[in-house]
């Protein structure tokens, strides 16, 4: 653990599509929200460490998106390190053309860096023909010899899927997180490691959970939120977005949710069964 606290920022899922391009699954203003954020980020005092955005850039992964959101960071210019994950709705190559100096778009988007005495390492979670969460061979060999290096500096993960909570259960929508052979992977990875915590999205919701003992902080994000008392046969999205302020203390992490205004009106509504045909035809899963 530090010695002294590490604030930092995380936000996740912005989900931004260039303002020239019809966006038909936007649900919700994902720009105006991660403007807010970044404006409010500007009026924290003291000044976060570092900010984490934990995937899902771009709605639709066109070059397009994300050179307008590099032009958003540019502009808002947070003054402090910028620390990008790659989610199911980006797209490599995409991200690359945008971002040259960070990715070459071959091969996952795996990266880390030591930022404040914390050594924060980035893993790609997401599958080009997939929606759920998972590992390409090789990842789990890179997370190790990762965890290997800065002997002494507690780790902090970033992984756009969060894991799977519980494994022994499993999931009935396996699509909400790693697959089960990629969290088991995960798990037996970073035993005994000093994972302060692992920062992700994906779903949709602030969330705190503990899992097998490490802190795992889940964002709601910038597009719409899913609703958390309503759960059952149909995803329900409201008007409901905002960030996360993070505090690592030598007694550990910590986190308080910001929401923006917000309404939690119904922003967008489906059936689970008209989503699962969606994930079927879109990536080719079984439905």
């Amino acid at each position: 653990m530090p010695t002294q606290d590490v604030t930092f920022v995380h936000l996740t899922d912005l989900h931004i599509s260039a303002p020239a391009l019809e966006d038909e699954t936007l649900f919700g203003d994902s720009e105006g929200a991660l403007r807010r954020s970044l404006a409010e980020i500007a009026r924290m005092d003291p000044r976060p460490e570092f900010v984490v955005i934990s995937g899902d850039l771009a709605n639709r992964g066109e070059v397009e998106s994300y050179r307008h959101l590099r032009a958003i960071l540019d502009e808002a210019a947070p003054e402090v390190p910028v620390i990008l994950a790659l989610g199911n709705h980006d797209d490599r190559a995409g991200f690359a053309a945008a971002f040259p100096e960070r990715a070459s778009g071959a091969g996952p988007y795996d990266h880390d860096l030591v930022v404040s005495g914390l050594h924060v390492i980035v893993l790609d979670s997401s599958i080009p023909t997939g929606v759920e969460g998972g590992w390409e061979p090789g990842q789990m060999d890179w997370l190790a010899a990762r965890l290997d290096a800065h002997a002494g500096l507690p780790k902090l993960l970033v992984i756009h899927h969060p894991p799977m909570l519980d494994e022994a259960k499993g999931a009935a929508f396996p699509w909400k997180s790693l697959t089960l052979p990629a969290t088991r992977a995960l798990r037996e990875t970073i035993a005994g490691r000093d994972v302060v915590g692992i920062l992700s999205g994906h779903i949709h919701l602030d969330r705190a959970e503990s899992w097998h003992g490490v802190p795992v902080i889940i964002g709601a994000g910038h597009h719409a939120a899913s609703d958390p008392v309503a759960m059952g046969e149909t995803l329900r999205m409201l008007d409901a977005t905002g960030f996360a302020i993070c505090t690592l203390r030598p007694s550990g992490l910590g986190v308080t949710f910001v929401p923006h205004p917000q309404t939690r009106a119904l922003a967008h509504e489906m059936s689970l069964d008209a989503l699962r045909a969606y994930i079927a035809e879109k990536y080719g899963e079984p439905a």
